[in-house]
């Protein structure tokens, strides 16, 4: 049941047109979903996607273990952290699920947040295949948040379908092509 409310609350929640409109992709930048009458805004953040040695207690790797740093944070209204939501993806575009089951004492914990509280932990992603290039936050309004830039590197995911970029005013300088 909970399980339940949680994710029918996910679909209710969207990016923002700031969101779209800037194409803020870079891990650290702050984004936000907010619920339709903006009562309930979380802001996530995604920081340090990065291979991992962590031990998982009970947990048996199929792929390449990653790790990647997230906070989110109540903005407005009281937020329960959807960590589910949460996909590393490769460069063509293959997704890998956000181990949210597995709970490690630094792992981002799923408490309830009232307005202006934060909660910081790591994400792990069991990855079979080529290596992630970014993180997506995806809850099924068809306009996930993503971090991909890390400021130094050009971004090498194509970008030619991001429903993100689309609006973008000007185009993007480390993602491949200029998106």
């Amino acid at each position: 049941m909970i399980t339940a409310t949680l994710f029918a609350s996910a679909a209710v929640l969207a990016a923002p047109a700031t969101a779209r409109e800037h194409g803020h992709h870079q891990f650290g930048s702050p984004q936000q979903l907010s619920s339709p009458d903006g009562a309930v805004v979380q802001e996530w953040v995604v920081t340090d996607l990065k291979k991992s040695t962590a031990a998982l207690p009970g947990y048996t790797r199929r792929g390449q273990l990653w790790e990647a740093t997230a906070t989110v944070r109540a903005a407005n209204g009281t937020v329960t952290p959807i960590i589910p939501n949460l996909y590393a993806v490769s460069a063509g575009g293959q997704r890998s699920v956000v181990l949210w089951a597995v709970a490690t004492p630094q792992g981002i914990p799923a408490t309830t947040l009232t307005p202006g509280q934060s909660s910081t932990g790591k994400v792990y992603f069991d990855v079979v295949g080529s290596d992630p290039m970014a993180v997506i936050y995806d809850a099924g309004t068809g306009t996930p948040l993503m971090w991909c830039c890390n400021g130094s590197t050009q971004m090498q995911m194509p970008m030619e379908n991001c429903p993100m970029c689309a609006e973008m005013k000007q185009p993007c300088p480390r993602c491949r092509d200029g998106m």
